[in-house]
């Protein structure tokens, strides 16, 4: 499947839920031996390649989809937080200038206007982009404000009425807490997982993150995590893979919302 065979068909998506769980469940046991998960080490070359990955719709078809992430936001669909916050949670499409390729992503509202915070190299480079609401309203914007220093963007819109979520920029979330992010993954639409905050580590580029034991997948740059109240505590910039007693275990790797008091809006 090309390009825009993909992107054609993520709306399909949504439709075949069922039909993909019915199939994980069936095929697990030899789905489990398939897998190959990508094994990174947290810094540069890291970053740069869940970068490709997160920002490209196609690159996923390069491996074997997993859809482990369908099993767990079933059981937190219906939660009251997650019943809250997703209808502030987007759907980006960036067109890119010149020959590069479009990308997209996922992002989240924190004003009833329209300021969207989504990742740095989701819209890098674009010279306009759609973001898409769950009501099905989109909205084009060309006006962007790249956050110095971090791997985040900030999309203004010019609108009223729309839902957003609180955010926390005073203190950074701590070790041991529960979290929650909804996202974008290949292609399904606002979909839900649970972990806990895991190490705190500084990037080569000298940016502050934290790590999420909990499964997401490209798509998911932008997602917000949110605190057990429904604020906003971190922002899904990639996947990486740490090893611990010898032993290697996916991460989600999140910014805390603190950064965003380096923003002109806030």
């Amino acid at each position: 499947m090309d390009e825009q065979d993909y992107l054609q068909s993520e709306g399909e998506h949504d439709d075949t839920i069922d039909e993909y769980l019915e199939m994980l469940e069936e095929d697990e046991a030899s789905a489990e031996s398939k897998r190959s998960r990508p094994v990174f080490k947290i810094g540069a070359v890291v970053i740069l390649l869940a970068f490709i990955a997160f920002a490209y719709a196609w690159l996923p078809f390069l491996w074997p989809p997993h859809l482990d992430f369908l099993q767990q936001d079933q059981a937190l669909s219906e939660e009251d937080l997650v019943l809250r916050c997703k209808p502030a949670v987007v759907n980006i499409q960036a067109k890119k200038t010149g020959d590069a390729l479009s990308s997209q992503g996922t992002g989240i509202n924190l004003e009833a206007e329209g300021m969207i915070i989504t990742n740095r190299h989701v819209v890098e480079g674009a010279e306009s982009v759609k973001v898409s609401f769950s009501d099905e309203k989109s909205y084009f914007s060309q006006d962007m404000e790249i956050i110095d220093g971090y791997d985040l963007a900030v999309i203004r819109l010019k609108a009223k009425d729309l839902p957003f979520v609180a955010v926390e920029t005073e203190q950074m979330v701590e070790r041991g807490q529960i979290v929650t992010i909804i996202g974008n993954p290949r292609g399904f639409q606002r979909i839900s997982s649970r972990g806990e905050v895991k190490e705190y580590f500084e990037s080569d580029a000298g940016m502050p993150a934290f790590t999420i034991n909990a499964t997401i997948a490209p798509g998911s740059s932008g997602s917000p995590v949110l605190d057990e109240k429904g604020c906003l505590v971190g922002i899904i910039f990639a996947i990486g893979t740490v090893k611990l007693d010898g032993e290697e275990q996916e991460r989600a790797l999140a910014i805390p919302a603190t950064a965003l008091n380096y923003t002109e809006a806030r």
